[in-house]
């Protein structure tokens, strides 16, 4: 029987692990803990002796994609489908232009969040916060404050799951939004299809277009070395092949090339760009400066964005470069061979 052993030799100490947090949710007991950066039992534990509960939760120790495809879509991702499979993509950007200055790119998903909540839909969200330095962590916004506190790119790798048993039990919240990166969304698709205990209070997936993920560490070196402060970034974004740090008197840019050595080991073998796995993903690549590319892939995401766009809360438009999106997919998929 396949424990926390087995879960460390074959996942976090060959570099498997992506961080998601989703085994440390799914102790019931609480033994595995985040420490240092990963999932840690710090103590052998009785209970842990005939438990395999963390070891099946982590989706690197079997994942189903055909099968998970078919509960999701009803089908398989054909092999010309690019960017995975969807309905509609759009470009869009929130109409309330408060929100759109604080929000990364088009604001998007900030605008999801705050009209699933304010409708009711959803009592709470799992995203990426961040720490006065910029560092991020995972956060259960269940306040409009919240949630445009949240917003923002922070390129950085955030255990987000790590809070869906606290969300849950703590804050008793039935409905949640997962938001995060492919990995993350693989790791909700996962729990979902072995039927984890709390998967039904997950209603709703957003997924992040997603190059690599930045360890924080090398992200934060990289910048202080060219003359800027953690304590002094207010927003990081990427635009034409150029990693921007903004500050509130400055802003530099450093080619995409040169980030390199900041990105996570475990990225290299991953094959999902656009979270093929959500109800809808978003991202900026394949659209102009101030909006978002927005994949509507389920028809539970096609039906929420197209209230958005009814009741005034989204700008949309064709996508300027559908192309773009499927070329950075397929290189993605190439590398991960």
């Amino acid at each position: 029987m396949p424990a926390y052993e087995e879960l460390e030799s074959e996942v976090i100490e060959r570099g498997l692990c992506t961080y998601c947090g989703a085994c440390v949710a799914a102790c019931p007991l609480f033994h595995l803990k985040w420490i240092d950066g990963k999932p840690i039992r710090p103590e052998t534990k009785a209970a842990c002796e005939d438990c395999e509960v963390c070891y099946r939760a982590c989706y690197r120790t079997a994942f189903d994609k055909e099968a998970i495809e078919e509960e999701i879509f009803g089908r398989h991702r054909n092999k010309d489908e690019d960017i995975g499979i969807y309905r509609r993509a759009v470009a869009a950007k929130v109409s309330d232009e408060r929100i759109h200055e604080k929000a990364q790119d088009g604001g998007v998903v900030t605008a999801i969040l705050l009209y699933l909540l304010e409708e009711k839909e959803i009592d709470g969200a799992t995203l990426t916060g961040r720490t006065a330095d910029w560092m991020p962590t995972p956060l259960v916004a269940k306040s409009s404050e919240e949630i445009i506190s949240a917003a923002g790119t922070k390129y950085g790798a955030s255990p987000n799951l790590l809070k869906l048993r606290t969300a849950v039990i703590d804050d008793v919240l039935d409905n949640i939004c997962i938001v995060g990166l492919p990995c993350h969304v693989k790791a909700v698709r996962h729990l979902q299809h072995t039927n984890f205990d709390l998967a039904p209070a997950i209603k709703f997936v957003i997924g992040l277009f997603c190059h690599g993920n930045f360890e924080y560490e090398r992200m934060i070196e990289g910048i202080t070395e060219r003359g800027v402060k953690k304590s002094e970034v207010e927003k990081i974004s990427v635009s034409k092949s150029v990693f921007q740090v903004h500050t509130r008197d400055t802003e530099l840019s450093i080619p995409l090339k040169e980030t390199g050595g900041w990105l996570s080991d475990y990225c290299q073998t991953c094959d999902d760009y656009s979270a093929e796995l959500a109800d809808i993903s978003v991202g900026s690549k394949g659209s102009e400066e101030g909006w978002s590319s927005v994949i509507l892939r389920t028809e539970k995401g096609e039906e929420v964005f197209s209230k958005l766009e009814t009741k005034g809360y989204l700008k949309t438009k064709e996508l300027d470069n559908l192309e773009a999106l499927k070329r950075d997919s397929i290189i993605k998929r190439q590398k991960s061979v």
